[in-house]
């Protein structure tokens, strides 16, 4: 499954801005996410380091896992889908998925807004 459009997949500026935005987000938990800088396998080098953090949180620590999703912004609606028709193994990839996807959308986002400015 493709985790952004494929016109930005090797677009190092927007890869690097999502690593960015999702490495300051888990920082801001206590939890060290590290980007190696290759643009071709980035997401899947994120994804498999965001889903152990999912899980621990989400087994230990409720409120902090909550309180993430919040901070990142990931659509309650699809969270609660996620949480109700996946097993733990599938809740854990689908929610990082979700994760980089809305990092990936505030990049775009903000690369818009200051390109129109």
């Amino acid at each position: 499954m493709d985790l952004i459009p494929e016109k930005y997949r090797y677009d190092l500026e927007i890869i690097r801005g999502t690593a960015e935005q999702i490495i300051r987000d888990f920082n801001f938990g206590g939890f060290e996410i590290i980007f190696s800088g290759n643009p071709h396998n980035a997401f899947d080098e994120l994804k498999t380091q965001i889903g152990p953090v999912i899980r621990k949180l989400f087994t230990d620590d409720r409120s902090s896992f909550q309180s993430l999703l919040y901070r990142i912004d990931i659509n309650e609606k699809d969270y609660r889908h996620a949480l109700a028709s996946l097993t733990t193994s599938e809740v854990e990839e689908k929610l990082s998925e979700l994760i980089i996807r809305r990092e990936f959308q505030k990049v775009i986002t903000r690369k818009y807004f200051t390109d129109t400015k």
